[in-house]
């Protein structure tokens, strides 16, 4: 989907356009998420914000409601109001951290958890934020990163419940949470998550854990030590190849060394280390090939040996991610580097 002054339009796998609507009808709104495999069966999730004016004896009042809206016929499918603590979270200043569980049955935004079925919504308090992960809901406190505000461990918990499932024993996990690439991937059925974290004091040791999101349990880990720490803990799942792409976490292993990050290509099964390459930065990645820049040029490796396929001088940066294929330069640039299954 676009939006844009004019109206939101909702777009085919291959750009065509399916649907068009004005945008007088989200008057007040920001888009939190798009669900959905396809347009016909796709909803619009957002958040509108109303203000009422003083009245009297009536004090000025705001409210935030959720909505989801058919993006094929822009008909409203259910709208529920949220209660909010103060003024500040009844608005749209959190709407880029919105997150979806993968099986895009829940939506947490702000301080809350909320059904993507029905808009019902369960708030977590002041200060306390839930994180999608995978089809569970990670809950941290947001207001101050480096300390539990009472909390004495970071829980892992069931959307519908809140029951707690398993938990972190800190909060160096937290950092920037987003899907791939970012600090931390899931596997497309939710089930596993990868992670870079911090394991312990100085030097540093950190680890690539492979752990499952049912129990806790660590599938399989890697570990290093760093007296600087890798540069980047970036995570990016190759997953039709069977490998994760990770920094090597122990890139700097003297007090005084030139720092030269590495990234390895690891099996998703087992952790055995595939192939390791330096002074590269990944853009986008598939089963055909993983997108790299590289001496300032776009380069496609092989997911499972890291060699060069194919490479080009024409584009040397990466930007935002748009799944597996395409991601947006830094100057606004649609790119396409990767062999498409459409």
């Amino acid at each position: 989907m676009s939006v844009g002054k004019a109206g939101v339009v909702t777009h085919a796998a291959n750009g065509k356009e399916v649907a068009r609507s004005g945008i007088a009808g989200f008057a007040g709104g920001c888009v939190l998420d798009v669900i959905g495999s396809s347009p016909d069966a796709g909803s619009l999730i957002w958040a509108q914000v109303t203000d009422k004016p003083a009245a009297g004896l009536e004090p000025a009042s705001r409210s935030l409601s959720i909505v989801a809206t058919d993006t094929k016929t822009y008909k409203e499918r259910w709208r529920k109001p949220l209660v909010a603590d103060t003024d500040e979270f009844a608005g749209c200043q959190y709407a880029q951290e919105a997150t979806a569980t993968k099986n895009e049955k829940w939506l947490t935004y702000g301080e809350w958890v909320i059904s993507l079925t029905d808009g019902t919504s369960r708030a977590l308090g002041y200060g306390i934020r839930p994180r999608a992960v995978g089809n569970t809901v990670l809950v941290y406190d947001g207001v101050c990163a480096n300390c539990l505000n009472g909390m004495d461990s970071v829980p892992v918990t069931d959307p519908a419940t809140g029951r707690e499932l398993f938990s972190f024993p800190d909060h160096d996990i937290i950092g920037s949470l987003s899907d791939v690439p970012g600090d931390f991937a899931t596997s497309s059925d939710g089930s596993t998550l990868f992670l870079a974290r911090r394991i312990s004091g100085d030097p540093i040791s950190y680890a690539l854990q492979s752990r499952s999101l049912t129990t806790g349990k660590v599938n399989w880990e890697i570990t290093g030590t760093s007296y600087t720490g890798p540069a980047s803990r970036k995570v990016t799942l190759v997953e039709k190849a069977g490998v994760v792409v990770i920094p090597d976490l122990a890139a700097v292993k003297q007090e005084v060394a030139p720092e030269v990050q590495k990234d390895l290509g690891v099996s998703m099964a087992d952790g055995k280390k595939l192939w390791n390459l330096p002074g590269i930065d990944v853009c986008a990645a598939n089963a055909a090939g993983v997108a790299v820049v590289a001496n300032g040029q776009l380069v496609v490796i092989d997911p499972r040996t890291g060699k060069q396929i194919s490479y080009t001088d024409e584009r040397s940066d990466c930007g935002v991610p748009l799944g597996e294929y395409s991601y947006y330069s830094k100057d606004g640039a649609l790119i396409r580097v990767l062999p498409s299954t459409e």
